[in-house]
This record gives C-alpha cells, structure tokens and sequence, in this order.
C-alpha cells in the first residue's frame, strides 16, 4: 500500500468512526479505531506520519 492508499484508507476511517459515532455505535467506533491505528502503524513503518492529519472524530466520545 503506497503512501496515496494510506492516507485515503486512513481518512476512510476516520469518517467512518464518526458516522458511527453519531449512529451511537460504540462497536463500530472501536472497529474503526483499530483499524486507523493499523493504517497508522503501516504509514510509520514506511515513513508516511498519518497521525497529523486532520482528524474529523477529535470530537469523538469514545
């Protein structure tokens, strides 16, 4: 996955998480979650920092 499908993926899921969020589904928030944190972790091995980007679930309750 080169660095374009990383930060693609990983604002995927950000929205993702927040639509869940939204929706009350405290599930789904927590699947969203692992998996950003799995993109993220794949962007640090390949030198891409992820974690900066503008994050629309900052507001997330978790």
């Amino acid at each position: 996955m080169g660095e374009p499908e990383l930060r693609r993926r990983a604002a995927q899921l950000r929205r993702g998480r927040v639509e869940a969020d939204e929706q009350g589904d405290a599930w789904a928030v927590a699947l969203h979650t692992v998996a950003l944190e799995d993109v993220e972790r794949l962007g640090r091995e390949r030198g891409i920092d992820l974690s900066g980007e503008a994050d629309p679930s900052a507001g997330v309750h978790g």
